[in-house]
């Protein structure tokens, strides 16, 4: 395997130095190459259609590393996160049909649920329904998970039955298949791209075993093309619903990154509609151009296509295999520049902190975010992701601006996990200017609550911490929930012990032991 350091000047030369327009496949095809190797990918599936038609496709490794069974067009995946574009469809039907108002409560529909009354369908289809319902754009795959149960009481089918008669069968999606068969999923063994993991090996995984309004889809790279191109076609819902899911939702703080089961981002003036999939084990990305009818289809049996971009955030900038898409097949993009020696990106003598300064910079900053997430326990890979970021910050110092959730964990990461002090200044200032728009955003407060904690200045901290430990209202399996509570308790236990137990009681009755935090709080509610 090749150095990191020249894994990272390979991306960023291969992705810069453009040949003329007819290579692009070819150079779309390097970049896939450089990155699976980079990223540790078994097997790979990838396809862009424009108009409708295959215009690029090819496969990648191995769908079994036992066997040596290679990915191909038969090859089916597990989509993942994916499905919830399905599962948004299915709801506008059901809107379509008059069967539901999406300004319905959820309780409504739900059995046993400690939601409020004042969270609407609308709010977990567009991820708006924490904090305050409506409020910001949060990502919640549980909260979406819930939208099951109200799908099933709301049409009186299973997901699985309903996604069959209104999507897959009368649109011959034939190599689409919902979880939760196992007879199906015996039948199918010999085209399943088996799932891995990469630890300091490559481990055999597994996936989920049913299918919700979350997760749960299989399908082949083809056929998650013939689902974009019915959407896009109005086979499956009217332009009228194709209107309200593809627009940012309006949330209290302005419009969100998310419509109705999709992101949607604007970059170089372009349109993006976008969604990825994630599981422990498997990877997926589906980007669209509508001005240009293009799309990208990708996917993985490992999870780092998706992973280390952190597109949960909403950026799709921060993926690699994103931006080799937009750059090869989208954008036209100055063949001039020489990034093999990009240190030197002062002397190249073309302005590319104007038109496309956005791109490249993202291009940086998404190569760090790749270094620092395959860089635990491996010092040389932190210290090319300390150089990345610092060549980004340097070169685009208008953070306040481009900055966002993702380039806040960068940052935070960096000060927190690997005591990094070069981008203090920066991950505060950053910071503040987030939260000045939206003071309960819960990644930027643990950032920075991990931050001043790593720093030793509890006292500060303390500020971010509480602020989201005193919001009731998010998914109980919300990472950053119990961790702001567990660090909440432990700092009052000796200044505030009564305050203290609120806090540990919390994490009890949340039953989930995140990183052993559920012990450790009943062992301090002993004590207190």
């Amino acid at each position: 395997m090749r150095p990191l350091f020249l894994i990272l000047i390979t991306i960023l030369s291969l992705s810069c130095n453009q040949e003329p327009k007819e290579s692009a496949s070819t150079n779309f095809e390097k970049d896939l190459f450089t990155l699976q190797e980079y990223f540790r990918i078994p097997g790979m599936a990838a396809l862009i259609t424009q108009k409708g038609e295959i215009i690029y496709e090819n496969y990648f490794g191995f769908a079994d590393l036992e066997t040596r069974r290679l990915v191909d067009s038969t090859t089916i995946f597990p989509i993942n996160s994916l499905t919830k574009t399905y599962a948004a469809v299915l709801f506008m039907q059901l809107v379509e049909e008059g069967k539901v108002d999406l300004t319905e409560p959820v309780n409504r529909y739900l059995e046993d649920s400690n939601l409020s009354d004042s969270v609407q369908i609308k709010h977990l289809l567009s991820h708006t329904s924490e904090g305050t319902p409506g409020g910001f754009f949060n990502y919640s795959g549980s909260r979406y998970y819930l939208l099951t149960e109200v799908l099933e009481k709301i049409s009186g089918e299973s997901i699985s039955q309903r996604m069959t008669d209104k999507i897959l069968s009368p649109n011959g999606l034939d190599n689409t298949f919902p979880l939760g068969n196992r007879a199906t999923l015996d039948s199918l063994a010999n085209r399943l791209a088996k799932l891995y993991s990469y630890s300091d090996k490559l481990e055999e995984g597994r996936g989920r075993d049913r299918i919700s309004a979350a997760s749960g889809l299989l399908a082949t790279v083809r056929d998650v093309a013939r689902f974009d191109n019915a959407l896009a076609k109005g086979k499956l819902v009217s332009s009228k619903s194709k209107r309200e899911m593809f627009t940012p939702y309006a949330s209290s703080i302005g419009d969100s990154p998310y419509g109705f089961g999709i992101f949607l981002q604007t970059f170089l003036g372009k349109q993006i509609k976008w969604g990825y999939g994630q599981g422990e084990y498997a990877s997926s990305l589906l980007v669209k151009i509508p001005e240009d009818d293009i799309t990208l289809i990708l996917m993985a049996n490992n999870n780092l296509m998706s992973d280390p971009a952190r597109l949960i955030n909403g950026d799709l900038t921060y993926s690699l295999f994103a931006l080799s898409f937009l750059k090869h097949f989208v954008f036209d993009m100055p063949t001039k520049l020489d990034w093999a020696s990009f240190d030197a990106i002062d002397e190249l003598g073309v302005d590319i902190k104007n038109e496309y300064g956005s791109f490249y910079r993202q291009e940086l900053l998404a190569s760090a975010m790749a270094a620092k997430f395959i860089g635990y326990g491996d010092s040389a890979k932190i210290d090319k992701c300390k150089e990345l970021t610092a060549y980004a910050l340097k070169n685009f110092p208008d953070s306040e601006h481009y900055g966002n959730q993702s380039l806040m964990m960068l940052l935070s990461d960096l000060a927190a996990e690997f005591n990094v002090t070069d981008f203090d200044k920066e991950l505060v200032h950053v910071g503040e200017v987030l939260l000045a728009k939206n003071p309960l955003d819960p990644y930027v407060n643990i950032s920075l609550g991990s931050y001043y904690n790593k720093r030793n200045k509890p006292e500060k901290a303390i500020v971010y911490y509480r602020r989201i430990a005193d919001v009731d209202n998010y998914n109980s399996r919300a990472w950053f929930w119990v961790f702001s509570l567990y660090y909440a308790g432990e700092y009052y236990r000796d200044r505030d012990p009564k305050l203290a137990r609120q806090y540990f009681q919390k994490i009890v009755d949340i039953n989930w032991n995140l990183s052993g935090l559920l012990d450790k709080a009943k062992e301090e509610l002993k004590h207190l």
